[in-house]
């Protein structure tokens, strides 16, 4: 049985939630490979992007997109009332499925798929995460994130 701190989270997180469009710049996505060390070609380089890949375009580093994933759940997962905080447990099946060519939207597509507890005033929220490409909505990406929910006590 959910504590009384964790059923308005659980009834946030079983509702499918579909997060705002979001534009893939080259600008960030340089920035990521700058954070990360990642400077392969097919992320960082236009003119050798358009010369040789499908479409003519660098694409987004998976990563990226994966990290894109917590984004929204970060502002909503603290504010919840009764949780002294919220931890990244890490991350089941994570698929890369198709690229991501900078200037493109995406949006993130959230799904409860379980809240159980773990240790005494613990609980591990695992929900599924899609990044869709807009308008088309092929997916991008699919993955499980996995959240560390602390009831305060």
């Amino acid at each position: 049985m959910l504590p009384a701190a964790l059923q308005p989270l659980h009834l946030w997180a079983s509702q499918e939630r579909l997060g705002l469009a979001t534009r893939i710049e080259q600008s960030r996505i340089d920035a990521f490979a700058a954070a990360t060390g990642d400077h392969n070609w097919i992320h960082v380089d236009p003119t050798r992007a358009q010369a040789q890949l499908p479409g003519g375009q660098t694409i987004a580093h998976g990563f990226l997109l994966l990290s894109m994933t917590v984004e929204e759940d970060v502002a909503a997962l603290t504010g919840f009332p009764g949780i002294a905080h919220v931890l990244n447990y890490g991350l089941n099946k994570v698929r890369f499925l198709a690229p991501v060519p900078s200037g493109s939207d995406i949006r993130v597509r959230s799904q409860l798929v379980s809240l159980e507890p773990r240790q005494p005033g613990q609980w591990l929220l695992t929900q599924r995460k899609t990044v869709e490409l807009l308008p088309s909505g092929e997916v991008a990406l699919v993955a499980e994130q996995l959240s560390l929910v602390v009831v305060a006590t």
